[in-house]
């Protein structure tokens, strides 16, 4: 096992950390603020050194019909670059408008659809309001992701992005008087709204939003097994070592998310290098990687994927492997599955490789697609590092056991693993790569 990266096995690259250190908006009539502890920044905003002067209006339940006569609570109101303050829910008999279901039931994506509807009107951000049972609950199980710092790697023109509109989502205890009403003058004007689609006052507010910016090293993990024949082409085998941290005093393991992956990879690893001292070396040359800050946004593979130690169009595919060691509710007495993610969207011939290896070498593990969509609402495909090179045309397979009830949990503990399942499902793996980096002719992406 070869070291890649100048005689060293860290491919080590910068980390940009922001941390909203301030968010606060204050009205100007009545003087009502909004601090940190009562608002929850679902997207950061502009990092500036003094508060922003905005218009804003209430704009209802900020939801649109697109057909001549349709509902629209945007219809007598103009919120360009004004801050939009938006009700959570739907009108009575409208909650249609809101398209998917999937929408409906989660307060995230009802926000995120109703906030592109009021960008694309010109507003230069939204406070959705909502009750206390609601946000609290919301708090509770989401608050920390988007209070936790935003991690990103450097892009090359070296400018950190910056949002022209936020998303922001707060308890509705105070609107009356944020928008410059008693709560009796509220219930009138709210009601003529509802009947008439009448404006109701617009007042001022101020943003204040502060960022701390900081460079934070880190690095990815490669071990190369250089191939014969066909040493030049290679497949890369791939899980993430990072988790999620240690949060309100409990430290996050991730025994299946990524631990799993990862021992499979060291353990893929070492069978290859075995193969190959006994006489039975690869014709093409194998990357094993444990990436960084794929909890964070992909980040390591992505940072792997734009800047590779051995180029794009030499890597035939690669394997991710991520979660296999665990059973999801749909197969809770059932460990005999992987679900399989990816092996259709790019190339038939890894489609059709990985089924027949799997008939002949792992007839008991069932290859489970339910999750293989580009459009499936959990989107799987996009959130684990395989993506990083689909994006860039290379056939990929996602190996993955589904969500659990420990999920992203510090109940992910090493005493739930399912060893055998996670032996089984890294045999299918190894006899995969296998076929993989001896087939004559490589894999192509044929989509």
């Amino acid at each position: 096992m070869n070291a890649p990266v100048k005689n060293s096995y860290f491919q080590k690259f910068e980390l940009i950390k922001t941390s909203l250190t301030d968010f606060r908006i204050e009205t100007l009539t009545g003087k009502i603020e909004l601090a940190q502890n009562e608002i929850i920044v679902v997207s950061p905003f502009q990092n500036e050194q003094n508060a922003q002067e905005h218009n804003m209006i209430f704009a209802g339940y900020g939801l649109e019909d697109d057909s001549k006569n349709g509902y629209s609570s945007y219809k007598s109101i103009d919120v360009k670059n004004k801050i939009a303050v938006i009700m959570v829910g739907t009108p009575k008999g409208k909650e249609s408008l809101i398209p998917s279901e999937e929408a409906r039931k989660s307060l995230y994506l009802e926000m995120t659809f109703k906030g592109k509807i009021a960008k694309a009107k010109g507003a230069k951000g939204a406070i959705f309001v909502t009750n206390k049972p609601n946000y609290t609950l919301f708090n509770q199980m989401y608050g920390h992701y988007f209070k936790d710092p935003k991690w990103s790697v450097p892009s090359k023109n070296k400018k950190t992005p910056q949002s022209d509109f936020f998303i922001a989502l707060s308890t509705n205890k105070k609107l009356p008087n944020f928008l410059g009403y008693t709560n009796k003058k509220w219930k009138k004007a709210f009601k003529k709204w509802t009947k008439k689609g009448k404006p109701i006052l617009e007042t001022k507010a101020k943003v204040f939003s502060k960022m701390k910016i900081e460079k934070v090293e880190t690095e990815n993990v490669l071990g190369f097994l250089e191939g014969t024949d066909k040493k030049d082409e290679l497949i890369v085998i791939t899980a993430h070592y990072d988790h999620i941290g240690i949060i309100d005093g409990k430290i996050y393991n991730g025994a299946d998310d990524d631990g799993s992956g990862t021992t499979a990879v060291l353990e893929l690893a070492e069978a290859f290098s075995i193969a190959k001292k006994e006489g039975n070396p690869s014709r093409r040359s194998i990357l094993f990687m444990l990436v960084t800050g794929e909890e964070k946004g992909l980040l390591g593979s992505s940072y792997y994927s734009d800047n590779p130690v051995f180029p794009l169009k030499n890597t035939v595919s690669n394997l991710n492997i991520d979660m296999i060691g665990r059973m999801d509710k749909d197969h809770k007495d059932d460990p005999n599955y992987v679900y399989i993610i990816g092996s259709t969207m790019l190339s038939t011939q890894l489609h059709n490789l990985s089924e027949s290896t799997a008939k002949m070498y792992a007839p008991n593990v069932k290859l489970d697609y339910t999750y293989n969509d580009k459009d499936d609402p959990n989107r799987f495909y996009y959130r684990s590092d395989h993506y990083n090179f689909a994006k860039h045309g290379i056939p990929v397979i996602f190996y993955f056991n589904g969500v659990h009830a420990d999920y992203h949990k510090h109940t992910d503990e090493v005493d739930k693993i399912h060893f055998g399942k996670m032996q089984e499902i890294t045999r299918l793996v190894f006899a995969t790569a296998w076929n993989l980096v001896n087939v004559e002719k490589r894999i192509e992406n044929d989509k």
